[in-house]
Formats: structure tokens, sequence, C-alpha cells
């Protein structure tokens, strides 16, 4: 499944993400010099033949998105953090349509969680979402 293509693709042509991360929207991680804020998105496509509930050219996967923001930023990081989910949320929920040659029926929006790396010093908050993809 390629549903990250689409991620990519979909994150990099919406201005008021890019306003925010520029292009550093990565699969996986961030590498350790990054500037922040940033998004780093992971796919886990497991479906079992008793969980999927769609034709064969179709997947299910979920997406959790993790956002940083440097912490030494106080309550601007905290707020960068705000905006990124927000911008993030409004381009992907709900959305259907083509991307990155990927064609997604449906997407929704799971839930968030707030947290913090105290070595690196960055706030993150992590995203999960729901997609469903023809293929």
């Amino acid at each position: 499944m390629k549903v990250g293509q689409y991620i990519y693709t979909k994150l990099a042509a919406t201005s008021a993400v890019t306003a925010l991360v520029g292009n550093r929207i990565y699969p996986v991680f961030i590498a350790q010099e990054a500037a922040l804020p940033a998004i780093a998105y992971t796919v886990e496509n497991r479906p079992t033949d008793a969980m999927k509930d769609k034709k064969a050219d179709h997947d299910t996967a979920t997406v959790t998105f993790t956002f940083w923001a440097d912490a030494s930023q106080g309550a601007d990081a905290y707020s960068a953090l705000d905006s990124v989910d927000l911008a993030v949320r409004n381009a992907l929920d709900f959305v259907t349509g083509t991307a990155g040659s990927v064609t997604v029926e449906a997407c929704k929006y799971v839930g968030s969680i707030d947290g913090m790396d105290a070595d690196s010093m960055t706030l993150s908050r992590t995203a999960t979402y729901q997609f469903i993809t023809r293929n």
C-alpha cells in the first residue's frame, strides 16, 4: 500500500501546512538537525481476512503523525503544535480523492496525545488517522 505517497503529496500541496513546516514532512522520523516545527508519519497496514471489509483492491491503514516543535520556545511551541495539528486535520479529515497516484476513499481523525522529549527539548503531538485507499 502506498498511502505514504498520498500523505506527502497532499500535505506538500496544502499551503496551510507548508506555511508552518515548509517541506519538513518525513516518513517514519525526522533528522536530528531538522528545523522545527516538522512532521513525521508512520503507516501501519496489517489487515487480516477477518478484519477486511472491502474488496481486494482496497486497503485500510492506520497512519500516525507526530508533530514536533522546539520546547525552548515555551508557549509558542505548544501553539505551533496546535497550528500544525489543525492544518493537517483540515487537509485530511474526511478527505477523498487522488494525490501521488493513490486514491483515498475515506479518511478520519481518530485522536491525539501530547508529549515531550526532555533530551532533545522538543514538544510533540501524536495524531492518528484511519485511511481507506483503492489500489
